[in-house]
């Protein structure tokens, strides 16, 4: 499964640039994926939980900064779909990491995590978009992207309050462990992040204008 996963979050940041028309913007991401990569295969995190709280806080930043820097630009929608359709095999790993006590049944697809939903109806919006573009500027679309970002949302908060860190109020029995260790420290800081990145490019008109073209 960390090939699986590793391969899942490559294909996450390739295409991330190849929608973007500033095919350079993932090397930042690339170089704070490493560095994560190289603290967390030292197992820092899981020593010390608490430090992961800053590297969250860092990602919320940096995520924040690079859309308020990127949100007119015109991104192709072809390319951020195929991020959603990457939600797909991260749920079934997601689900092999509960099977194996390393985070909570909350995160999966038996809990509030609707990945599979999303996945399946990015496919089905990719294929559709192709015969008629105008499918990715109606509301049945738009409302698809903010209910892709509050299912994300509220997967993230369980994923902190079921983890070993000051904030945890649930999950004592079977913590969220996945994310303090590698590669899976990147679902938090990186894959999701890139995914949640995509819906609000999606409900811009930007990324719509680059599919059409």
């Amino acid at each position: 499964m960390p090939v699986v996963f590793s391969v899942s979050t490559l294909a996450c940041l390739i295409l991330f640039g190849l929608a973007s028309p500033n095919k350079m913007v993932v090397i930042p991401i690339a170089i704070w994926a490493f560095a994560l990569s190289a603290v967390s295969s030292l197992n820092i995190f899981l020593i010390f939980p608490p430090t992961f709280v800053l590297v969250l806080v860092s990602a919320l930043l940096l995520s924040i900064s690079y859309y308020r820097l990127s949100k007119n630009l015109s991104l192709n929608a072809y390319y951020l779909l195929g991020i959603h359709i990457i939600r797909l095999p991260i749920e079934f790993i997601i689900f092999h990491l509960f099977k194996h006590k390393m985070l909570p049944i909350e995160m999966t697809f038996l809990g509030w995590n609707y990945d599979l939903f999303f996945g399946i109806t990015a496919v089905l919006f990719l294929i559709l978009s192709s015969f008629n573009p105008k499918i990715l500027t109606s509301v049945f679309f738009k409302a698809w992207n903010i209910l892709g970002i509050c299912s994300l949302l509220i997967v993230v908060v369980i994923g902190i309050l079921s983890s070993p860190l000051p904030l945890q109020s649930m999950a004592f029995d079977q913590p969220n462990i996945a994310v303090l260790q590698f590669p899976y420290v990147l679902l938090p800081t990186i894959i999701v992040p890139i995914v949640i990145l995509s819906h609000f490019h999606l409900l811009g008109n930007s990324a719509i204008a680059e599919h059409q073209e």
